[in-house]
């Protein structure tokens, strides 16, 4: 069967060793692989060009199908059969997770076990290794006894890729020609690091079990019982993959450039910590019991702030750095012809007063249930709600990163008063003084009237996008979910009523926004916002539209359980980075939204 140039992206299953992730498709393709970390130029990138990225590939001799796929139960270990006119090669790929290695400078390693399941078989493995983001091959050396391991220069780091037997050059590229005997593993493993030596003595059958082994630790301490079990734990074990160890930061999503619209150039860099997407990222985590996550990302919090106490950027580098200057590589195709390709992102120089109380209540949360200590906070919980009191009323770029010049969002506004209502109550931990207090209480009740005043449009009849503007946004729906007002009140109601009549498409999947944002092209309906709809319609009592909507929106993750962040409903198109946090996020917090009702969550509740 022929490739297509450009898989769907619901083609693609992830694995991950907790510094950077592979995108593997349904042929067991490695199509994204940037190494040493997320946000290292790729070694394997067809995703975003198939001449130019390169990939690595198993493929019987004779011509292939897929014919399943499944993350082994509790795992992160995807499996992968290919079904022949003489029968099945099963694919058995998993990275190391880096916590669990016994010591700090060992390889990451990426193991790919090839079994013939029903009779002898012969599979070629081909390496088409770039560098510098497609700029040129990586050049390639074939060394080890028989030739046996190939060696890939990618800028500092050297692969390393091992087999059973030796390497041919072919070209650009480097092959192995294996002969399978029926029910016997042959491994090839992938691994990289600094160094140049080669053949390194490993047991993979060891690194297999024990990949699998932490991962079913891992999972086993998830607190949830809940409807939905089987797509919450996947969401969970797919954000966990999005965590950098070293630093206990999160990435938003693995991968940049994917489109928001074929064709269209809404196309960006998601591989750095957003402050605002790792606040949602730990609150759903809590909800399933993984305090320790939360304990190290305000860690990392705690150390940016060290670093650079002057001010809070909306997001950094994943190891705290706060230059992330935008490029264009217009040498890439693109995925399905969508450039411009970017690196690095420019909204990291956007202000976005929403930061503010995210974070703050991520900490309140953190602390409250999941007994966080503060005494590191103090100085940049502080520092956060000094800027909210200085700056609340300013103009910002909001949630959306919109690039159209900053305006009054009303999302930042209430998440504005969300930090100063989270820090009242903290404020004692905090050690705050009784001035401080006082104008935090103050500046809090001139937030909440100016959001329900100049926040409210008589003429929508609903929450607006921006103070005194009459356009809608999907962020309305948080009014309730953070507890400014009650899911049941008329402005409430009103607002869903119109968010559904005017900012869904025909199957009531949500838009962020319909008003002009600086970019000429359209995107699809945004996950995150439509499971906030479900969020709110479950507090609201109305549990079977909810449901519905859950089952619906859920129907359009891939077999593996993974989402994008929007969809394009009319084709089934998933769109977005991928897998995307905000989604996954999402999913966990409706799923638990729907399990209590209208009942506060035993565990934990926002206020």
């Amino acid at each position: 069967m022929a490739r297509p140039r450009y898989q769907p992206i619901s083609e693609y299953g992830i694995i991950g060793d907790l510094h950077t992730v592979a995108l593997i498709d349904r042929t067991g393709a490695i199509d994204w692989l940037c190494v040493p970390r997320f946000d290292s130029p790729f070694v394997f990138g067809r995703l975003l060009d198939a001449d130019r990225g390169g990939a690595m590939t198993i493929e019987p001799q004779d011509p292939a199908v897929p014919d399943s796929r499944r993350y082994l139960d509790g795992t992160n270990v995807l499996e992968t059969i290919l079904s022949t006119a003489r029968g099945r090669l099963q694919l058995t790929d998993f990275m190391v997770a880096r916590e669990r290695l016994a010591h700090p400078d060992d390889d990451h390693v990426l193991g790919r076990r090839l079994v013939a399941l029903d009779s002898d078989m012969e599979v070629v493995v081909r390496v088409d290794a770039r560098c510098r983001y497609g700029q040129a091959s990586a050049p390639a050396t074939i060394a080890g006894e028989h030739g046996r391991c190939l060696l890939v220069r990618h800028d500092e780091t050297v692969l390393h890729i091992d087999g059973h037997v030796g390497w041919e050059a072919d070209g650009d590229t480097a092959v192995q020609r294996l002969r399978l005997r029926a029910g016997e593993p042959c491994w090839v493993l992938l691994s990289y690091d600094a160094g140049s030596a080669h053949h390194r003595e490993r047991q993979p059958h060891g690194l297999l079990t024990g990949t699998q082994r932490y991962w079913e630790r891992w999972i086993a301490d998830c607190d949830y019982d809940g409807p939905y079990p089987g797509l919450v734990r996947r969401s969970a074990l797919t954000l966990k993959l999005l965590i950098y160890a070293p630093e206990g930061s999160i990435v938003a999503a693995p991968t940049t450039s994917l489109p928001e619209w074929i064709g269209g150039g809404r196309n960006w860099d998601y591989r750095y910590t957003w402050l605002r997407d790792s606040a949602f990222f730990l609150y759903a985590l809590q909800v399933l019991g993984y305090h320790d996550e939360a304990g190290r990302f305000m860690g990392w919090i705690e150390r940016v702030h060290r670093r650079q106490p002057q001010h809070f950027r909306i997001m950094y580098g994943i190891d705290g750095r706060s230059e992330i200057p935008e490029v264009e590589l217009t040498h890439l195709e693109g995925y399905r012809g969508s450039q411009p390709v970017r690196i690095g992102n420019g909204a990291a120089d956007q202000r976005q007063l929403d930061i503010y109380g995210e974070i703050v209540d991520a900490a309140y949360l953190h602390h409250r249930f999941g007994r966080g200590h503060l005494r590191e906070l103090r100085p940049p919980l502080l520092a956060m709600l000094s800027e909210v009191c200085d700056n609340w009323n300013e103009a910002d770029s909001g949630i959306w990163e919109v690039r159209g010049g900053p305006r009054h969002f009303l999302y930042s506004k209430l998440q504005c008063w969300v930090a100063l209502d989270r820090g009242l109550r903290l404020a004692d931990d905090l050690g705050a003084d009784q001035a401080a207090r006082r104008r935090w209480a103050r500046i809090r009740e001139e937030i909440r009237h100016a959001i329900l005043t100049r926040g409210w449009s008589d003429q929508l009849q609903s929450f607006r996008q921006a103070l005194d503007e009459d356009a809608l946004d999907a962020t309305a729906l948080m009014l309730p979910l953070v507890r400014f007002l009650s899911p049941v009140d008329d402005r409430v109601r009103q607002t869903v009523a119109a968010i559904r009549a005017h900012l869904t498409d025909a199957n009531g999947f949500v838009y962020r926004y319909r008003a002009p944002d600086g970019l000429a092209e359209p995107e699809g309906t945004f996950m995150l916002c439509s499971f906030w709809l479900v969020d709110v319609l479950a507090l609201q009592g109305q549990t079977a539209a909810a449901r519905d909507l859950f089952e619906r929106l859920s129907a359009y993750g891939n077999d593996l359980g993974l989402f994008s962040e929007e969809v394009d409903t009319q084709t089934g198109t998933l769109l977005g980075n991928y897998p995307q946090a905000f989604t996954h996020i999402a999913i966990i917090n409706a799923a638990a939204h729907l399990e209590r009702g209208a009942r506060p969550h035993p565990i934990l509740r926002r206020g």
